[in-house]
């Protein structure tokens, strides 16, 4: 990557295999493992028979959604020092809509609470997570400071996570939102819907996540022709 950086490479192709293994110090299975994990993030492109190819344009490419599950690194590679504030649990009747995702009986009762994420004193994001009842092994408190969502669910729920499942709704901001964000009502936001599952595919929490439209401009990056 600091070759790369540092342009010490000439041309837009990286050295074959064997020279480049031998120029880091690496095996050549090393060397290969770590190509893999550049061309997942677009720095080089493999070609079978034509070699491995270099985009500089990869580098500058800022708060890239495809590379940053967490919301503090997001928020740090687009130049912001970022931390997060949590609210105290809660508890409340689940809608249609959060029984619907979450796979749990009408008016069961849910947990609730919100992550907030600030930067230069603003919020840059609010992500309000709600996580059946039913599933808590023991009492609800303050959340701690820089837990992140797997580890809270299993230390209360005893469950892993396995994934998520993202649905992005283009919105505006609400009455509610315009006391959060500092920004007038009717401007637009991204914002989007996340479901969570466990390692047997069990919905667990339900997201809700909003991003200030100023200070987060999400990108990704995706392979002409990869598949996976």
């Amino acid at each position: 990557m600091e070759m790369i950086r540092q342009k010490k490479i000439s041309g837009a192709k990286l050295p074959p295999e064997d020279e480049l293994a031998k120029l880091i110090g690496v095996s050549l299975a090393t060397l290969r493992e770590a190509l893999q994990d550049l061309n997942a993030e677009g720095i080089i492109s493999k070609r079978h028979g034509s070699g491995n190819f270099i985009h500089q344009s990869a580098l500058t490419v800022r708060m890239r959604i495809d590379r940053y599950s967490d919301f503090i690194n997001l928020l740090k590679d687009g130049g912001y020092e970022a931390k997060a504030t949590y609210s105290a649990m809660r508890l409340e009747k689940a809608d249609e809509i959060v029984t619907t995702a979450l796979n749990i009986k009408p008016d069961s009762m849910v947990v609730v609470y919100e992550k907030i994420f600030w930067v230069d004193g603003k919020i840059a994001i609010y992500a309000q997570n709600r996580i059946p009842y039913q599933y808590f092994v023991q009492d609800i408190e303050t959340v701690e400071d820089e837990i992140d969502l797997g580890t809270l669910i299993w230390q209360y729920c005893r469950r892993d996570l396995a994934q998520g499942i993202q649905e992005f709704i283009p919105t505006v901001l609400q009455e509610e939102d315009v006391e959060l964000f500092g920004l007038p009502k009717g401007t637009p936001m991204t914002s989007w819907k996340e479901t969570f599952y466990t390692l047997e595919d069990m919905p667990i929490c339900l997201s809700w996540v909003k991003f200030n439209p100023v200070l987060v401009k999400m990108t990704t990056l995706w392979k002409w022709g990869q598949k996976s």
